[in-house]
């Protein structure tokens, strides 16, 4: 199995065509990918790579996933003072 690093991702939307896009590069390739997807899989995606991190690709079976987390790890918030 090759697993690589995301480097950057963009969305998109062509307001003509009602088209969703979904751009990704890998660490240590120059090239830029682009998948077309449609709005349930792009707010999935833009939900995994905006809260979760890193994300790897696994370029065999062509998804994405988020590094481990321990069991029972919550999100951690962050409270402002009054």
């Amino acid at each position: 199995m090759t697993w690589s690093k995301v480097s950057s991702y963009s969305l998109g939307f062509n307001i003509v065509d009602k088209q969703f896009y979904f751009y990704y590069s890998l660490e240590g390739d120059s090239s830029a990918y682009q998948i077309f997807v449609n709005a349930a899989e792009q707010a999935a995606l833009a939900n995994m790579f905006r809260n979760e991190g890193p994300i790897s690709f696994n370029s065999e079976g062509h998804y994405f996933v988020t590094d481990p987390e321990r069991i029972g790890e919550g999100e951690i918030v962050s409270v402002s003072p009054s």
